[in-house]
């Protein structure tokens, strides 16, 4: 588990350090090609896309951390029959 975890923490921690950096890309990504122009995000939408980039890194963090303690955790010893 803590593996997968891993594997797919690489996309989202490179998309969050994008978004973070260049807000206006990542918001418009796959939505290009509905606009002749790209619209302007005001101030407020930049900063929020920054927070939910920060804020989606560090939920993940304390995902994989909350994963690799469970995986590093030994299993309790199972109850003996007389």
């Amino acid at each position: 588990m803590l593996f997968i975890s891993i594997v797919f923490s690489i996309p989202i921690y490179l998309f969050g350090i994008w978004s973070f950096y260049d807000p206006e890309e990542s918001y418009f990504y796959f939505d290009k090609w509905r606009y002749k122009e790209t619209p302007e995000l005001s101030d407020i939408q930049i900063k929020l896309i920054k927070i939910g980039s920060v804020f989606a890194m560090i939920i993940w963090t304390i995902y994989l951390i909350v994963v690799a303690v469970d995986t590093f955790t030994p299993d309790p010893p199972l109850p003996r029959m007389h």
